[in-house]
């Protein structure tokens, strides 16, 4: 009897360890919102405060929204066109590349600084001159 009790608590001791080192680990919830299009949090209708070297201040409202190509997105009512310009998203940079929208080159780029706040700076060739345009977008 008095060698039973000691080989039955190391039995009960290593069959415990045996399955806690086999529990499933859990992984660790993301923080924020996860997005498997990363265009996706530039989504959504934006206040727009921006100031231009040819116009000065302005503020409006744009949208920007998934273009039918998959590698853009559409930014609508920019610099008060009636056009979507389009633009690439690589990780929290947005690139306008050099397009042509109502008669003038429009190129830029863009940093999404927090979910709800995009700096820009883009240009707007009208061929006589060049206005440079600086902008923030917060939703």
């Amino acid at each position: 009897m008095k060698r039973l009790i000691p080989f039955t608590l190391s039995l009960t001791l290593f069959g415990t360890l045996l399955l806690s080192s086999c529990a499933k680990e859990e992984e660790p919830e993301p923080e924020g919102p996860v997005y498997s299009d990363p265009r996706a949090r530039f989504h959504g209708h934006w206040y727009i405060s921006e100031n231009s070297t040819q116009t000065g201040t302005a503020t409006y409202y744009i949208d920007i929204t998934d273009s039918s190509n998959a590698s853009f997105v559409q930014l609508a009512y920019i610099y008060g066109y009636h056009t979507k310009v389009r633009a690439t998203v690589s990780g929290n940079t947005l690139t306008i590349p050099s397009q042509i929208v109502e008669g003038n080159n429009v190129s830029g780029t863009g940093s999404l600084t927090s979910a709800n706040q995009i700096n820009m700076s883009y240009w707007v060739n009208q061929g006589s001159a060049i206005d440079t345009v600086t902008a923030t977008l917060t939703k």
